[in-house]
């Protein structure tokens, strides 16, 4: 196939333009969170049935249920509400916006601690140690854990900081998914301002 053939004719590109404000940004991300929490419900009934029928036979063949697309859509929610907040914090560019490098969001696809580094220079929010431990979990469910079976290679199973260390890679049910929808709460109660100061 040619690969002209697959492009958007310059007459309709030129009306074109990406959903990038803030407000789109706030929208997708509550969306995100409410797919999530319809699947919690679910996990949370089978995770209890598990404890019952374990606790009845320690040696039940059958695995624990897996959260791992609920903490996925959780994490592309936290990966919109950081996205809207560095497009509130660096303004948005002008024009129509045909791609989103034209943005510059910090770091590279579905990294987060790069993006909350730079709201929070712009924005002055903190981030605890523990919130960064979530964002580097989230990063490894955004990749992979929460979509397929494996990672694409060996040194993204574990992957190391620019320190050397290992990344957090895991969050354990309930403690971490609650302090996950914490930072959620968090993120989208600074988004919101931000966009009320944008507006006024």
């Amino acid at each position: 196939m040619n690969k002209t053939a697959s492009k958007i004719p310059n007459h309709i590109r030129e009306k074109l333009s990406l959903k990038i404000s803030p407000e789109h940004w706030l929208e997708k991300a509550r969306r995100l969170r409410k797919s999530s929490n319809y699947l919690f419900i679910e996990y949370e009934k089978e995770q209890g049935e598990y404890i019952d029928k374990f606790e009845r036979d320690p040696n039940i063949s059958v695995a624990s249920p897996d959260d791992d697309v609920v903490v996925l859509l959780l994490g592309f929610g936290i990966e919109n509400l950081l996205k809207g907040l560095f497009v509130a914090a660096a303004g948005q560019p002008l024009g129509r916006i045909q791609k989103l490098k034209s943005l510059k969001i910090p770091g590279g696809p579905h990294e987060l601690e790069p993006i909350a580094d730079e709201i929070g220079k712009l924005l002055k929010i903190a981030f605890s140690d523990e919130e960064r431990r979530l964002l580097q979990a989230l990063e490894t469910y955004i990749r992979w854990r929460g979509r397929y079976p494996s990672a694409t290679d060996i040194e993204n199973i574990i992957p190391i900081d620019d320190n050397g260390f290992f990344k957090n890679i895991i969050l354990y049910y309930p403690n971490d998914h609650f302090d996950v929808i914490s930072l959620f709460d968090k993120l989208e109660h600074h988004l919101e301002e931000a966009i009320i100061r944008g507006g006024s």
